[in-house]
């Protein structure tokens, strides 16, 4: 079994790397049920799928760098406007990483989130919200 930690992981917005991203997660593909209405013998709840299955979100912060105007900048400028992405992917290692399925794309809903504590570094972080696709793994996860 290979196990893999986030020391070799990164953000990546199209060929640019995303500026010191230390951290990302996803969380994951939800499908919403319901519970089918009991019949007069039913001694356990049943559940169905409802609706559609929800691709999730994605999120993923770092250190503050406020000349990483081609990365960190850039993605404040998508957000702002709205744009579909296709081509954001968050990297394990070399050889693997993460990105909207075909027909998908993730709207970032937040850029820019400073934190800028006295005693240390500002931290940066960003979301978004996948939509069409479910995030797929690309790679050989090792």
């Amino acid at each position: 079994m290979s196990k893999i930690t986030g020391k070799d992981g990164w953000v990546r917005y199209g060929s640019v790397v995303v500026a010191e991203m230390v951290e990302w997660s996803m969380s994951g593909f939800s499908q919403p049920v319901v519970q089918k209405d009991a019949a007069f013998t039913d001694t356990v709840a049943t559940y169905e799928a409802a609706d559609v299955g929800d691709p999730g979100t994605i999120m993923f912060s770092g250190n503050w760098d406020p000349a990483a105007t081609t990365s960190q900048d850039a993605l404040a400028t998508v957000c702002a406007a709205g744009t579909h992405l296709t081509n954001l992917y968050l990297y394990a290692n070399t050889s693997t990483f993460w990105r909207v399925g075909s027909g998908g794309y993730i709207i970032v809903t937040r850029a820019q989130a400073v934190t800028l504590p006295r005693n240390n570094y500002g931290k940066i972080s960003f979301e978004g919200q996948v939509s069409d696709a479910a995030m797929e793994k690309v790679g050989t996860g090792s």
